[in-house]
């Protein structure tokens, strides 16, 4: 027994306990349960008298005294949970509030509201978020077994987020509240630097920069089938419009460009070839625009979905690296900064400090549900494919996992 600020430690009982396992307190006696003895004993806090209550009890655990007439003490805590709409701390200096997972404190510091927008980034062994309606300070998400987590994106109808790993080279998914962490794919990984979720045919789609090739899967990584794998080099970033059955996808390699294919990864063509190393390729849906960091000339650009109209929004920055476009702004990350800005997605002003002190973000990413709306032919019973269900302009076509392929007859894959 000690002090409650650890003077006067001195020893009660030690003899003849040979296995104390539940412990408890309650008046001027301590209990345990003693696995060797198969006993309930007890003994005076003062007086170290002991006694047996009860022995050859088999498969003891553990045990808790209580009364459950008295009550002894309160806190602020105690009266109205402290005015709390959830958690209620009671320290030294205060009582304080909180939220569980998933949910963020407004500014009057007592009510826990559900957000509708997160920042989520990726940043080495971490994945954060950032609320946008309370600008809550980042709070990693609990995930296990993260290494060096790379691309990001999520699938809103499921509140779960996809990420690559380049360190344990997998592609791994979870809930936004950190459970249920499971790699959808395993194998035959190299550099899986680009990645994005298909919505609305439910698959996922990544750019291996290792294997120089653009896979696609569904979002459990079932019916894995390589889409492009001719003329591809150094695939980065990968970005999807399911609506319109588009897929566009930046090439780091000797003669950088940006390229559009449709979603079964067909009739691919340049459509920004003047470029350096893009990244982080961004659709703004509402406005039909295209986004990027250009890692060689320390710009942020935009153009038309086609290429054309482009427009610098931003060329004073010192390494720009991740990018991504939510409503009436852009947000990136800066690698020289370690800070996540904001800005107006037209003009570029207006700049804001989102979060400083961060090391190395890969990607960022804005988690909404205004981000994935829209309709295709896939999202009715997978357009009632067999395996994959893969949107093309006007329509899709149903596609079959590596070494199968499609009945003409029908859209099974045999």
């Amino acid at each position: 027994v000690i002090n409650v600020d650890g003077t006067m430690r001195k020893t009660l009982l030690e003899d003849k306990l040979p296995h104390i396992f539940g412990f408890t307190l309650l008046g001027d006696y301590i209990y345990w349960t003693d696995w060797q003895r198969r006993s309930i004993e007890r003994v005076h806090k003062i007086k170290a008298s002991r006694d047996i209550i009860i022995d050859q009890l088999p498969d003891l655990m553990g045990l808790k005294a209580t009364s459950v007439t008295k009550v002894f003490g309160t806190n602020s805590c105690s009266e109205n949970n402290g005015g709390c709409s959830h958690l209620c701390f009671f320290t030294p200096q205060e009582t304080r509030c909180a939220c569980p997972i998933g949910l963020e404190l407004l500014s009057d510091m007592k009510t826990c509201i559900i957000p509708e927008a997160f920042l989520v980034f990726t940043s080495r062994a971490a994945i954060h978020r950032i609320s946008l309606e309370t600008n809550n300070n980042d709070v990693a998400i609990p995930l296990t077994g993260v290494k060096e987590a790379s691309a990001l994106d999520f699938d809103v109808s499921d509140n779960r987020i996809y990420w690559t790993d380049v360190s344990l080279k997998t592609i791994s998914r979870a809930f936004m509240n950190g459970s249920s962490v499971e790699h959808v794919i395993e194998f035959g990984l190299d550099y899986p630097e680009g990645m994005a979720v298909d919505w609305m045919g439910k698959n996922l789609y990544w750019a291996d920069t290792g294997t120089n090739r653009i896979e696609v899967a569904r979002l459990d990584g079932q019916y894995r089938q390589v889409l492009v794998w001719k003329d591809l080099d150094n695939p980065r970033s990968l970005a999807l419009d399911p609506t319109k059955g588009y897929m566009y996808w930046t090439e780091w390699g000797g003669k950088p460009r940006i390229v559009r294919a449709y979603m079964d990864g067909t009739n691919s063509i340049t459509l920004v070839d003047k470029v350096g190393r893009a990244n982080d390729l961004t659709i703004d849906y509402v406005d039909q625009r295209l986004y990027w960091t250009d890692l060689d000339t320390s710009m942020i650009e935009s153009s038309n979905m086609l290429g054309q109209e482009r427009e610098i929004i931003a060329d004073d920055l010192p390494h720009p690296f991740g990018l991504t476009q939510y409503s009436d702004y852009i947000y990136w990350t800066d690698w020289n900064l370690h800070s996540i800005e904001r800005a107006d997605k037209t003009s570029g002003k207006n700049r804001t400090l989102i979060q400083g002190h961060l090391d190395f973000v890969m990607d960022i990413l804005v988690f909404h549900s205004s981000r994935q709306d829209g309709l295709n032919d896939c999202v009715q019973n997978n357009g009632h494919c067999g395996h994959l269900c893969l949107a093309i302009p006007n329509g899709f076509r149903c596609g079959c996992a590596a070494h199968y392929t499609l009945d003409p007859n029908s859209r099974n894959c045999s």
